[in-house]
């Protein structure tokens, strides 16, 4: 029998393209999950009174205002991509190991396309 590593650094792992699909889905998940509250209640100021609108207005003209909602935008967009490429593969679809893999590399190209295509939009 063989022992389990003591320490493992997941940094030198040679991890396959679809395991870094997998992974990145599930970061974006959660980088979608904190992102979006403050940007609902951007929302719900916006739309409560023309007072509220021309300070959330006068607040998305920051940078990092800017930053945050584009980091937003890109993590809902790779994540729905993302789940796009999962639920062909819940049908029975690209469950082989080239096939994984090249909708994996799809993943990447098309979620990349589309955020860099959202990014000249929102700058």
């Amino acid at each position: 029998m063989s022992k389990p590593p003591l320490f493992l650094n997941l940094l030198k792992i040679k991890l396959p393209i679809t395991a870094k699909a997998s992974i990145t889905h599930r970061i974006s998940a959660i980088g979608v999950f904190f992102l979006l509250f403050p940007f609902l209640a951007a929302l719900l100021i916006a739309t409560s009174s023309q007072e509220g609108f021309n300070q959330i207005v006068q607040l998305s003209d920051l940078i990092f205002i800017k930053l945050a909602f584009n980091l937003l935008v890109a993590g809902i967009t790779y994540h729905y991509v993302a789940g796009i490429r999962h639920l062909i593969m819940d049908l029975g679809y690209w469950e082989t190991l080239k096939a994984g893999s090249f909708s994996a590399y799809g993943t990447f190209l098309v979620s990349g396309l589309l955020i860099a295509w959202f990014s000249i939009l929102i700058w």
